[in-house]
Order: C-alpha cells, then structure tokens, then sequence
C-alpha cells in the first residue's frame, strides 16, 4: 500500500506567522501604524490572504517585543514608547555592544572585514540615492556581522534581544540625513582599526556611536510625545 506524504501543518503555519510578523514589523517600525493604533486582526488577515491564526501569533511575537500591547476588551494596539526603559536598554546596548566590538577584533577574519567594506558602499549608494530604508538594513548586517564576529553566542543572543525591544526606535532616524552621513564614515573609522586590530580604537568609535545616536533618539522622542 502506498503511503501518502504528510503535509507538515505546524511547518506552514510557522511560515505564515513569520511573514505577518515581518509585515507588521515594518509597519510598526516605519511608523505606517502609529502609536496607539489598534489592530484589526481581520483586516490584517485578509490583506495577506491568511486566516486569523497566524497574525494572532505574529501579534503574541511582537507584544514579546514590546512592539505591540494587548488591552482587555479592546485587543491588540501599537505599543506607546516607554523612554524609562528604552534609556535602560541603550544603556546597556551600548556596554555590551562595545564589548562584543572589542572582543571582535582578535578574532575577525578578512572575509568579515571585506564584508564590512562592502556594505560601507552599499550604505554610500543609498545615502546618495536617498534610500534611507535600505541604509538601515544594510547598516544592520555591518553591526550584525562586527558582534558576531567576537564568537561568543550569549552575548549575541542578548544584544539580538535588546535590538528587537529597541528596533521601533531606530525609525527616527529616517529624517536625518546627516547622522547618517557621519555614521558611515564612523564605519569606515571601524573597519580601518579592525585591520591594524585596535581594540581600544574599535571599542571607542563604537561606544560614541552608540552614546550619541542613542540620546538623539530620545531626543527626538521626547518632542514627538510632548508634541502630541
């Protein structure tokens, strides 16, 4: 008797939550849903085609994140920013994403460090062509491949933590042009003290970086909650 293969169920509802994940993500992250918006899951569903289980798990996925918050008899929202612990996250994003930088030194390959200089090109191209999405993306995979160049997944795993509570916050960036401009050239400061292996150098571009981004993103969301 012949046996037929069986469709792997639980693989296929993974897949599609992730997807409503990312399309939420985004929404949320470029400011498309608004702080305090409230969430249709059924408009959500029917806009991807899926039913409404998967985006109630996207939805479980980014309340995790602090990205999305549930209210008793009025279901899922846009979470508010909370400048309380966003400071306590940059704080310690900012020490433990130094450390991974310095440690990463050492051990960093040239086929890391050829990696970084080519996204450093990449982020020219979309800083030219005014591509301010896109610059994000692949200034994220420069600090992605730098951190986990030190070879220590704890540490990672935590920064990837605190990223994802924090990512929303990144979208101010998107009208700044020149905190943009300089954080390249920060990256090009980066990678030529990988390969004179500076460690001190590394870690010090790297702390400033953050420190200052860090409190320009406050900043700016100060304004944004007193405005409103």
């Amino acid at each position: 008797m012949e046996t037929k293969p069986i469709k792997n169920v639980e693989s296929e509802a993974n897949s599609k939550s992730d997807q409503v994940y990312e399309y939420i993500k985004e929404k949320i992250i470029n400011n498309l849903l608004k702080p305090g918006q409230k969430i249709v899951i059924r408009e959500i569903a029917k806009q991807l085609g899926v039913s409404d289980i998967p985006v109630r798990e996207a939805l479980k996925t980014l309340a995790s994140e602090s990205l999305v918050e549930f209210k008793t008899n009025s279901g899922a929202k846009v979470a508010t920013f909370d400048i309380k612990a966003l400071e306590q996250i940059f704080l310690v994003r900012t020490e433990l994403e130094t450390l991974a930088s310095r440690l990463a030194v050492s051990v960093i390959t040239e086929e890391e460090v050829a990696e970084l200089e080519q996204l450093i090109e990449l982020m020219n191209e979309c800083y030219a062509e005014d591509e301010v999405f896109k610059f994000g993306i692949y200034n994220r995979k420069f600090h992605n491949i730098l951190y986990r160049a030190c070879r220590m997944p704890v540490l990672i795993e935590i920064i990837d933590n605190l990223y994802a509570r924090s990512s929303r916050s990144q979208g101010v960036f998107n009208t700044d042009r020149d905190r943009l401009r300089h954080s390249n050239e920060e990256h090009i400061e980066i990678v030529q003290a990988l390969k004179e292996r500076d460690e001190a150098k590394v870690a010090q571009i790297i702390r400033e970086q953050k420190e200052k981004g860090f409190k320009k993103v406050l900043q700016t969301l100060r304004d944004m909650i007193a405005f409103f």
